[in-house]
Protein backbone atom coordinates (compact mmCIF):
# COMPACT_ATOMS: atom_id res chain seq x y z
CA UNK A 1 0.00 0.00 0.00
CA UNK A 2 1.44 3.36 -1.02
CA UNK A 3 1.61 6.02 1.65
CA UNK A 4 1.35 9.65 0.61
CA UNK A 5 3.54 11.83 2.80
CA UNK A 6 3.24 15.59 2.39
CA UNK A 7 5.97 17.59 4.14
CA UNK A 8 4.95 20.25 6.64
CA UNK A 9 4.73 23.82 5.38
CA UNK A 10 7.90 25.83 5.67
CA UNK A 11 7.91 28.43 8.46
CA UNK A 12 6.97 32.01 7.64
CA UNK A 13 9.90 34.40 7.64
CA UNK A 14 9.72 38.14 8.24
CA UNK A 15 9.61 40.70 5.46
CA UNK A 16 13.00 41.99 6.62
CA UNK A 17 14.70 38.82 5.41
CA UNK A 18 12.67 38.09 2.32
CA UNK A 19 15.75 37.37 0.19
CA UNK A 20 16.94 34.83 2.77
CA UNK A 21 13.45 33.35 2.91
CA UNK A 22 13.48 32.77 -0.84
CA UNK A 23 16.92 31.17 -0.59
CA UNK A 24 15.85 28.97 2.31
CA UNK A 25 12.74 27.80 0.46
CA UNK A 26 14.81 26.78 -2.55
CA UNK A 27 17.42 25.09 -0.40
CA UNK A 28 14.73 23.26 1.57
CA UNK A 29 13.17 22.07 -1.68
CA UNK A 30 16.54 20.82 -2.97
CA UNK A 31 17.22 19.05 0.32
CA UNK A 32 13.77 17.41 0.38
CA UNK A 33 14.41 15.66 -2.95
CA UNK A 34 18.08 14.85 -2.40
CA UNK A 35 18.89 11.19 -2.93
CA UNK A 36 15.41 10.42 -4.28
CA UNK A 37 14.12 9.54 -7.72
CA UNK A 38 11.93 12.37 -8.97
CA UNK A 39 9.06 12.82 -11.39
CA UNK A 40 11.09 15.19 -13.55
CA UNK A 41 13.55 12.38 -14.27
CA UNK A 42 11.11 9.50 -14.70
CA UNK A 43 11.77 9.42 -18.44
CA UNK A 44 15.30 8.21 -17.67
CA UNK A 45 13.78 5.06 -16.19
CA UNK A 46 11.21 4.49 -18.92
CA UNK A 47 13.23 3.81 -22.06
CA UNK A 48 12.38 0.44 -23.63
CA UNK A 49 9.11 0.38 -21.75
CA UNK A 50 8.01 -2.55 -23.91
CA UNK A 51 10.60 -4.66 -22.07
CA UNK A 52 9.40 -4.25 -18.48
CA UNK A 53 11.69 -6.93 -17.04
CA UNK A 54 14.84 -5.23 -18.32
CA UNK A 55 16.61 -2.32 -16.67
CA UNK A 56 18.04 -0.06 -19.41
CA UNK A 57 21.57 1.30 -19.38
CA UNK A 58 20.28 4.87 -19.24
CA UNK A 59 18.20 4.02 -16.19
CA UNK A 60 21.28 2.59 -14.49
CA UNK A 61 23.14 5.82 -15.21
CA UNK A 62 20.36 7.71 -13.45
CA UNK A 63 20.65 5.38 -10.44
CA UNK A 64 24.38 6.10 -10.31
CA UNK A 65 23.64 9.85 -10.31
CA UNK A 66 21.37 9.40 -7.29
CA UNK A 67 23.99 7.30 -5.50
CA UNK A 68 26.62 10.00 -6.07
CA UNK A 69 24.17 12.58 -4.72
CA UNK A 70 23.79 10.52 -1.54
CA UNK A 71 27.49 9.77 -1.08
CA UNK A 72 28.50 13.43 -1.57
CA UNK A 73 25.62 14.95 0.38
CA UNK A 74 24.46 16.66 -2.80
CA UNK A 75 27.79 18.31 -3.55
CA UNK A 76 28.65 15.94 -6.41
CA UNK A 77 25.46 16.61 -8.31
CA UNK A 78 25.96 18.16 -11.73
CA UNK A 79 23.90 21.26 -12.44
CA UNK A 80 23.07 23.16 -15.60
CA UNK A 81 21.56 26.60 -16.16
CA UNK A 82 20.88 28.65 -19.26
CA UNK A 83 19.23 31.90 -20.29
CA UNK A 84 16.25 29.89 -21.56
CA UNK A 85 15.86 28.21 -18.17
CA UNK A 86 16.02 31.56 -16.40
CA UNK A 87 13.39 32.98 -18.72
CA UNK A 88 11.20 29.96 -18.11
CA UNK A 89 11.39 30.49 -14.37
CA UNK A 90 10.64 34.20 -14.75
CA UNK A 91 7.58 33.56 -16.92
CA UNK A 92 6.11 30.56 -15.09
CA UNK A 93 3.70 32.43 -12.81
CA UNK A 94 2.60 34.59 -15.73
CA UNK A 95 1.77 31.37 -17.59
CA UNK A 96 -0.19 30.06 -14.60
CA UNK A 97 -2.21 33.28 -14.43
CA UNK A 98 -2.97 33.04 -18.14
CA UNK A 99 -4.06 29.42 -17.67
CA UNK A 100 -6.38 30.45 -14.85
CA UNK A 101 -7.92 33.17 -17.00
CA UNK A 102 -8.44 30.74 -19.90
CA UNK A 103 -9.94 27.90 -17.86
CA UNK A 104 -11.51 29.50 -14.79
CA UNK A 105 -9.54 27.14 -12.58
CA UNK A 106 -7.65 28.46 -9.55
CA UNK A 107 -4.20 27.02 -8.88
CA UNK A 108 -2.23 26.86 -5.65
CA UNK A 109 1.17 25.50 -4.58
CA UNK A 110 2.73 27.43 -7.47
CA UNK A 111 6.01 29.30 -7.85
CA UNK A 112 7.98 29.41 -4.62
CA UNK A 113 5.09 27.70 -2.81
CA UNK A 114 5.61 24.48 -4.74
CA UNK A 115 6.20 21.42 -2.58
CA UNK A 116 8.07 18.19 -3.17
CA UNK A 117 5.45 15.51 -2.48
CA UNK A 118 6.88 12.17 -1.37
CA UNK A 119 5.11 8.97 -2.28
CA UNK A 120 7.65 6.90 -0.36
CA UNK A 121 11.17 7.21 1.00
CA UNK A 122 12.76 7.06 -2.44
CA UNK A 123 10.36 8.80 -4.84
CA UNK A 124 8.40 12.02 -5.14
CA UNK A 125 7.47 14.88 -7.44
CA UNK A 126 6.98 18.63 -7.57
CA UNK A 127 3.97 19.70 -9.65
CA UNK A 128 4.08 23.28 -10.95
CA UNK A 129 0.65 23.80 -9.40
CA UNK A 130 -2.46 22.06 -8.09
CA UNK A 131 -6.16 22.74 -8.54
CA UNK A 132 -9.42 21.34 -7.19
CA UNK A 133 -12.45 21.44 -9.47
CA UNK A 134 -15.95 20.63 -8.25
CA UNK A 135 -18.33 19.43 -10.94
CA UNK A 136 -21.71 20.42 -9.61
CA UNK A 137 -23.83 18.35 -12.01
CA UNK A 138 -22.05 15.12 -11.18
CA UNK A 139 -21.38 16.12 -7.60
CA UNK A 140 -17.76 15.05 -7.87
CA UNK A 141 -14.49 16.77 -7.07
CA UNK A 142 -11.60 16.56 -9.51
CA UNK A 143 -8.11 16.95 -8.10
CA UNK A 144 -5.64 18.03 -10.74
CA UNK A 145 -2.15 19.36 -11.36
CA UNK A 146 -0.35 21.42 -13.96
CA UNK A 147 3.01 21.24 -15.67
CA UNK A 148 4.23 24.55 -17.12
CA UNK A 149 6.87 25.09 -19.80
CA UNK A 150 8.01 28.41 -21.27
CA UNK A 151 10.06 27.25 -24.24
CA UNK A 152 11.88 28.88 -27.12
CA UNK A 153 9.56 30.30 -29.77
CA UNK A 154 10.66 27.63 -32.25
CA UNK A 155 9.66 24.97 -29.76
CA UNK A 156 6.36 26.69 -29.03
CA UNK A 157 5.53 26.61 -32.74
CA UNK A 158 6.30 22.89 -32.84
CA UNK A 159 4.07 22.26 -29.82
CA UNK A 160 1.20 24.26 -31.32
CA UNK A 161 1.38 22.25 -34.52
CA UNK A 162 2.00 18.78 -33.11
CA UNK A 163 0.61 18.42 -29.58
CA UNK A 164 -3.11 17.64 -29.69
CA UNK A 165 -3.43 14.57 -27.42
CA UNK A 166 -1.66 12.75 -24.60
CA UNK A 167 -0.34 10.31 -27.21
CA UNK A 168 1.28 13.23 -29.03
CA UNK A 169 2.91 14.42 -25.81
CA UNK A 170 4.28 10.96 -25.13
CA UNK A 171 5.62 10.72 -28.69
CA UNK A 172 7.21 14.16 -28.99
CA UNK A 173 7.93 15.09 -25.35
CA UNK A 174 8.57 11.80 -23.60
CA UNK A 175 10.26 13.54 -20.68
CA UNK A 176 7.26 15.79 -19.96
CA UNK A 177 4.76 12.96 -20.39
CA UNK A 178 6.54 10.80 -17.81
CA UNK A 179 7.04 13.81 -15.56
CA UNK A 180 3.28 14.28 -15.43
CA UNK A 181 2.63 10.58 -14.87
CA UNK A 182 5.25 10.64 -12.10
CA UNK A 183 3.50 13.58 -10.48
CA UNK A 184 0.15 11.78 -10.75
CA UNK A 185 1.79 8.88 -8.94
CA UNK A 186 3.33 10.99 -6.20
CA UNK A 187 0.24 13.12 -5.53
CA UNK A 188 -2.51 10.59 -6.19
CA UNK A 189 -4.20 13.03 -8.56
CA UNK A 190 -6.04 11.87 -11.64
CA UNK A 191 -5.91 14.63 -14.23
CA UNK A 192 -3.90 17.65 -15.25
CA UNK A 193 -2.84 20.08 -17.93
CA UNK A 194 0.37 20.48 -19.86
CA UNK A 195 0.86 24.21 -20.45
CA UNK A 196 3.29 25.76 -22.90
CA UNK A 197 3.54 29.54 -22.86
CA UNK A 198 5.39 32.09 -24.99
CA UNK A 199 4.14 35.68 -24.85
CA UNK A 200 6.43 36.70 -27.72
CA UNK A 201 3.83 35.44 -30.22
CA UNK A 202 1.67 38.32 -31.52
CA UNK A 203 -1.51 36.24 -31.74
CA UNK A 204 -2.80 35.68 -28.15
CA UNK A 205 -4.17 32.27 -29.14
CA UNK A 206 -0.68 31.15 -30.10
CA UNK A 207 0.87 32.37 -26.87
CA UNK A 208 -0.48 29.47 -24.83
CA UNK A 209 -1.08 25.77 -25.40
CA UNK A 210 -3.27 24.00 -22.84
CA UNK A 211 -3.34 20.23 -23.26
CA UNK A 212 -5.38 18.01 -20.96
CA UNK A 213 -3.50 14.93 -19.76
CA UNK A 214 -5.09 12.21 -17.63
CA UNK A 215 -3.50 9.69 -15.32
CA UNK A 216 -2.62 6.50 -17.23
CA UNK A 217 -2.73 3.62 -14.77
CA UNK A 218 -1.13 1.18 -17.22
CA UNK A 219 1.88 3.44 -17.68
CA UNK A 220 2.03 4.17 -13.95
CA UNK A 221 2.18 0.42 -13.28
CA UNK A 222 5.21 0.25 -15.58
CA UNK A 223 6.74 3.24 -13.82
CA UNK A 224 6.23 1.67 -10.39
CA UNK A 225 8.04 -1.47 -11.54
CA UNK A 226 11.00 0.51 -12.87
CA UNK A 227 11.14 2.59 -9.67
CA UNK A 228 11.27 -0.57 -7.58
CA UNK A 229 14.07 -1.92 -9.77
CA UNK A 230 15.90 1.41 -9.54
CA UNK A 231 15.69 1.43 -5.75
CA UNK A 232 17.00 -2.13 -5.61
CA UNK A 233 20.01 -1.20 -7.77
CA UNK A 234 20.57 1.93 -5.68
CA UNK A 235 20.72 -0.03 -2.44
CA UNK A 236 23.12 -2.54 -4.01
CA UNK A 237 25.45 0.24 -5.16
CA UNK A 238 25.41 1.83 -1.71
CA UNK A 239 26.77 -1.40 -0.19
CA UNK A 240 30.13 -1.33 -2.00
Amino acid sequence: METLIIPNNLPDLSQAVVSTAEFDKHEAWLKSREGKFTASNCHKLMTYEDKPEEFPKGAMTYVEEIVIEILTNGRGKESYKSDDMDRGNDKELEAVERFENETGLVCYATGEDQKFVELCTYFGGTPDGLFDEVKMREGTEINGLIEVKCPKSKTQLFYLRNLKTATDLKKHCTNYYWQMQGNFLSTGRTTGYFISYDDRFVNPEQQILILKIDRNDDDIAKLKKRLQMAEKHKQELLKF
